[in-house]
């Protein structure tokens, strides 16, 4: 059974009070909203919570709740919100920091391709600090605002997008083969199981504006961008009170049922293992 997405109750959930057309104003209008509105986060990944990529669990979450998720529930949801307007969604796979991470990188991310009016265009609200509106796959430098970010062919259907600097990764590698979401159900089971898995480590959050970013990652909060004062800011949390604050106002995330005492012990140890890991090195 083929799972309906309300496009009304989805558009409402990202402050969207107009129809959408499915051409290039319209895939503007909802990437932007989605990368403003919708948070970037692992907060059930923290909380020993399953991750479901169920339409139905997706939809739940991120649109009845209210809640965020990280880059396989975001796509996800995002392509099928996607596809009950009229859009024509690729799913594909990438590897964030292949560069660094090798091969074995493939997978550690799924980001989307929207075909439009004969060009192709990378849709991906799943990246923690990424691009507010979708990017041309297409050779070059690409801006919004001040921000500029780059996307290479590296060959035949690989290509690579480069982030601006002070981002949370370098870059990322995506095949042009379609793939579905059942693909990557064990890619994300083994990042919200794992103890060797970064979402089982730290806890994180981020979420985009125009030319500011917002990353969380334990206790440190970090702004960054052309809008933000010498390009960076950090500031470590000092309390349970601070972490509820952050979560709620810079992420947007509704605390209703989340056990912020649990994320703010789980974030205190991971902050002093970070602090003796630096004295280490």
């Amino acid at each position: 059974m083929t799972t309906e997405v309300d496009v009304r109750a989805a558009l409402a959930r990202l402050g969207i009070d107009e129809p959408v057309r499915a051409d290039l104003a319209g895939l503007r209008t909802v990437h932007r909203a989605w990368s403003s509105t919708v948070p970037y986060e692992n907060i059930d990944i923290q909380l020993g919570r399953p991750v479901s990529l169920a339409p139905d669990e997706l939809i739940d979450k991120l649109i009845t709740r209210r809640r965020g998720g990280f880059c396989y529930e975001l796509n996800a949801m995002l392509a099928l919100v996607l596809r009950a307007l009229g859009f024509s969604v690729m799913v594909v796979e990438a590897a964030v920091d292949r560069e660094i991470r090798g091969e074995s990188a493939w997978r550690n991310h799924m980001p989307l391709l929207v075909d439009l009016a004969g060009e192709r265009w990378i849709a991906d609200v799943g990246l923690m600090d990424g691009f507010l509106l979708p990017v041309p796959l297409r050779p070059g430098v690409h801006r919004q605002s001040r921000f500029s970010y780059e996307v290479r062919h590296l060959g035949d259907d690989l290509w690579q997008f480069r982030h601006h600097p002070n981002s949370a990764f370098t870059s990322f590698d995506l095949r042009c083969a379609p793939l579905e979401v059942a693909d990557f159900v064990e890619a994300c089971a083994w990042r919200v199981d794992s103890p060797d898995s970064m979402f089982v480590q730290t806890l994180l959050a981020g979420r985009t504006e125009v030319d500011r970013t917002a990353v969380l990652r334990a206790r440190t909060l970090t702004h960054a961008g052309p809008a933000v004062p010498y390009g960076q800011h950090r500031r470590v949390l000092d309390s349970m009170d601070d972490l509820a604050d952050v979560l709620a106002n810079e992420f947007l995330i509704p605390l209703d049922g989340i056990d912020v005492a649990g994320l703010w012990d789980n974030a205190c140890r991971q902050h002093e293992t970070w602090l003796a890991d630096a004295a280490r090195s």
